[in-house]
């Protein structure tokens, strides 16, 4: 069952999103402002739906601190339509950037899209990473 932290600040969205995706078979963490995000990520989500406008800390400056500490995809849920801000959203760290108002099945597609593409990423270097050369067995 795959972790999905939903960050916003507006309860009847996080209410909305955590029922789609609980019946869709996902289990869901919420924060409602940008310190219970950067809190929440100690419990290890594969996949962070984050508000830009938030309270305490918005959602740029949570992504910019946890970036250092998780790999998994982050994709931005916000109102903000300009270039300029979807292009902050990527150099903060988001992976993807989905305006307000949105389709739940879209926002699924690219959840589910976002969480097979990050786990084939890590099966992959699994499978490849050799083993060092300490740890190969005794040649007989």
């Amino acid at each position: 069952m795959y972790k999905i932290l939903i960050a916003d600040d507006e309860p009847d969205v996080v209410s909305l999103i955590k029922d789609f995706f609980e019946i869709g078979g996902y289990l869901v963490l919420t924060a409602r402002n940008g310190a219970e995000a950067v809190e929440a990520v100690s419990k290890a989500p594969d996949l962070i739906l984050l508000d830009i406008n938030m309270p305490e800390l918005d959602g740029l400056s949570v992504c910019r601190r946890i970036r250092e500490e998780v790999s998994c995809p982050i994709i931005f849920l916000t109102a903000r339509i300009e270039d300029s801000d979807k292009v902050a959203g990527f150099a903060a760290g988001g992976d993807d950037y989905v305006i307000k108002p949105f389709s739940l099945e879209e926002l699924s597609a690219r959840v589910a899209a976002h969480i097979r593409r990050d786990h084939r990423e890590v099966l992959i270097v699994t499978l490849f990473t050799p083993t060092p050369r300490s740890k190969w067995p005794p040649l007989t």
